[in-house]
């Protein structure tokens, strides 16, 4: 199973971000809105190329502040042109994840997933990592657009309304440090599920991700290597 990590978050030549860099599959590349600068997509693209590793570009809601972990309330054509100005400075890359506040409320908001699928196709775009079964799979599926689908390896997941979501990170253990939870959560997904109290839920993933603002990050992918 390949594994995707956000990269250049936290700017130019990060000792973190350059040691995942040699542990990982595909780097999304943070592109100016939450994180990220020219300077920094250049690096990493250059990285990304040195040890083979595919490249998506990481786009957000512009909103350093919060680090795109904010719902912003901005009309469509203001969230398009922000989209725009960050793509331009990675345009070269043909595959996207979306970040943060703007990555769960795509895969779970029909009207704005098929918005995105449609800009997405317009640009060429034709590669987008998300949740199996969300409203911007179905959104990007419908516009000809593959999607490969995402799990998150350091994150907990709750089953609310019959579909599996992320623990919000303001609930208590959200974002998982432990290594050896880590493990299980790896081998399950391996399977096909996820365990949820106590209960196995079906979960599709091409990828995992592991986020490289998490202090346990470089110890979760040495941890799960040969497992």
């Amino acid at each position: 199973m390949l594994i995707n990590c956000d990269i250049g978050e936290r700017g130019i030549a990060n000792k973190t971000d350059d040691a995942l860099m040699e542990h990982i599959d595909i780097a999304n590349i943070a592109s100016s809105g939450h994180a990220g600068d020219t300077e920094s997509i250049a690096y990493y693209l250059d990285l990304a190329a040195k040890y083979n590793v595919k490249t998506t570009a990481h786009l957000s809601y512009r909103d350093r502040e919060n680090f795109g972990r904010k719902v912003l309330t901005i009309s469509d054509r203001e969230l398009l042109n922000d989209l725009e100005s960050q793509y331009d400075l990675i345009s070269s890359l043909k595959a996207v994840k979306l970040h943060g506040a703007l990555y769960n409320q795509a895969n779970s908001d029909e009207r704005l997933a098929l918005t995105l699928a449609v800009w997405f196709k317009t640009n060429g775009i034709k590669e987008v990592l998300t949740q199996h079964n969300s409203d911007l799979d179905r959104a990007c599926k419908n516009e000809g657009i593959d999607v490969i689908y995402e799990a998150f390896l350091d994150r907990r997941y709750i089953f609310e309304n019959n579909q599996l979501k992320l623990a919000p990170r303001s609930q208590k253990d959200a974002v998982i440090h432990d290594i050896k939870i880590a493990k299980k959560q790896y081998m399950d997904f391996q399977k096909g599920y996820i365990i949820i109290d106590k209960v196995a839920h079906a979960l599709r993933a091409d990828t995992l991700c592991v986020h490289s603002d998490s202090p346990s990050a470089l110890e979760i992918l040495k941890g799960i290597k040969g497992v």
